[in-house]
């Protein structure tokens, strides 16, 4: 192949791996991102990490439809304020009904923001002028990379010195209401993530606190919120104009959430009289496990740093690796681990601990570039003594996980690890090059034998042989892959299951290519 096509190849490929993984600053300010001292990120990054330990109300949210809802009751019952961070909302049915929401809750005077990451897709009329000229909406771009124009002009173009920082995402994803109630996790705004796609579904995992812990996520969101990455929308420039286009805004958004949830047959309310969803929340609450925790978030200044530096979430979830005594069970959607990761784990197992992990295979997984990766350090995962399976996209637990109204495959998006039956941790975190060294992230660590085995069990559903394909290396080298058919019927397959000839040949192409360290 030659170079423009090699170079055209690349860029390709690294435009779909983009898509595949805060108002007045308080502080003095960080010096202009392009010529900013590394040193002076550094202290930044140490003093402004959100590291709080405390006692809050705790509840796990494995099922879309119990997640969506909890969402949607969150924004129906807010009476103050929301605040509302995502890497990615799509222009869907999910998408189009919380933004739906969200402005009537800004109708209704609640003060609303919205931080979104500026290189992921946001649906259509978040990112529009019109409905930041609510004066009860800001709108709050992350890391920008382009100029843009009207009233939120400003943004800068980036230099040649910061193509690294281009690769950067704020992959973090919270919900605040009222600072009184939050949601945090592996979600993002979109069907897939809800159980309501038509072609593609995910379980996931998210959480729902109440108590100090909020506190901390407000912290965390404000940092991102005043950081000089996030440019803010700017309400001296909103025109008449704008202000003019915000009740057709109105008009068009509810327009089309009621044609995208009659197209889409979607099962879930598409909105909650407020009643409702206190009665909603208050079932949710009266669940909570109130326990100890450790609220983890990497600091937006992390976009700006250049060293190869592990992240502060990262840290904090291999700490908790390096002390388990016993069993560690993992479910990581793409697991990518490098020496540093596959050396606490192969330690892990030399102390007598158990270490089941679970992720994707090339039938469950959308993303080729990440399960390449995982591919190739197959044989480094195994060499650890872990047990190793990969989700069986036909796993019989699509049937719990899956409203659409018609059965999908099944893919996994979740971030969740119970160590020793007590320590749980739900996050936004991959375990991947990219999270560890790229990305910003966020977390919280749960220390409760009740809500571990709440977790735990979730965990353990789809590590039954019928729901994944368990991967062994033979005796001769080969790697194997064992499952059961539904009728328990044993499997063996020699090569990746389930996985069409065109997919597949993509796949061997994507695994000749070096470029671990951004995925």
């Amino acid at each position: 192949m030659n170079l423009p096509s090699c170079l055209c190849l690349w860029g390709c490929l690294l435009t779909g791996l983009s898509s595949c993984h805060s108002t007045r600053r308080d502080a003095a300010p960080l010096p202009t991102v392009g010529f900013v001292s590394q040193e002076t990120i550094a202290h930044a990054c140490r003093e402004r990490t959100v590291h709080r330990r405390g006692t809050s109300g705790f509840e796990s949210l494995p099922d879309g439809k119990e997640s969506y809802l909890a969402r949607l009751a969150m924004v129906e019952a807010a009476q103050k304020s929301l605040d509302v961070q995502y890497f990615i909302w799509s222009d869907d049915v999910s998408g189009t009904v919380f933004a739906d929401r969200l402005l009537a809750a800004a109708d209704r005077g609640v003060r609303v923001r919205l931080l979104l990451d500026m290189t992921a897709g946001a649906q259509k009329e978040v990112r529009s002028a019109a409905l930041a000229a609510h004066p009860n909406i800001q709108v709050g771009f992350f890391n920008p990379m382009t100029a843009v124009k009207g009233i939120f002009a400003g943004n800068p173009i980036p230099l040649i010195g910061e193509i690294d920082r281009m690769q950067r995402r704020m992959h973090n994803k919270i919900m605040i209401a009222d600072n009184s109630i939050m949601i945090g996790g592996g979600r993002n705004l979109g069907d897939t993530y809800f159980g309501i796609h038509r072609k593609n579904n995910s379980r996931d995992l998210d959480y729902l606190a109440s108590g100090p812990v909020v506190k901390d996520a407000a912290k965390a969101y404000d940092l991102y919120w005043k950081s000089p990455l996030t440019h803010l929308d700017d309400q001296a420039k909103v025109t008449g104009r704008d202000r003019k286009k915000l009740q057709d805004l109105r008009d068009r958004v509810a327009k089309k959430k009621r044609k995208l949830a009659a197209d889409n047959r979607c099962p879930y309310p598409t909105a909650l009289p407020r009643g409702e969803a206190l009665r909603t929340l208050g079932q949710m609450t009266r669940r909570m496990i109130w326990t100890d925790y450790e609220f983890v978030a990497d600091p937006p200044e992390r976009s700006l740093k250049t060293a190869r530096e592990a992240s502060p979430v990262c840290n904090s979830m291999e700490d908790a690796l390096a002390m388990a005594k016993r069993d560690i069970v993992i479910h990581n959607a793409y697991f990518i681990p490098q020496h540093g990761l596959l050396n606490l784990l192969k330690e892990a197992v030399d102390r007598g601990v158990r270490v089941r992990i679970l992720t994707n295979s090339l039938s469950s997984m959308s993303g080729l570039a990440a399960m390449a990766g995982f591919a190739n350090r197959r044989q480094d995962i195994l060499n650890t003594g872990v047990e190793l399976y990969e989700l069986n996209g036909k796993a019989p637990s699509r049937w719990t996980y899956v409203h659409a109204d018609h059965l999908t495959r099944l893919s996994m998006h979740t971030k969740g690890m119970v160590v020793d039956d007590h320590l749980s941790f739900i996050s936004s975190f991959n375990m991947d090059p990219r999270s560890k060294f790229i990305n910003t992230e966020s977390g919280v660590f749960v220390d409760d034998a009740r809500f571990a085995a709440r977790l735990k069990r979730y965990l353990l559903e789809d590590l039954q042989p019928t729901h994944c394909w368990r991967v062994w290396r033979a005796s001769k080298g080969e790697i194997l892959w064992y499952g059961q058919r539904p009728d328990g019927e044993p499997r063996v397959y020699q090569m990746e299951p389930e996985t069409p000839l065109g997919r597949r040949l993509k796949y061997y192409l994507y695994r000749c290519l070096t470029w671990e360290d951004v995925l």
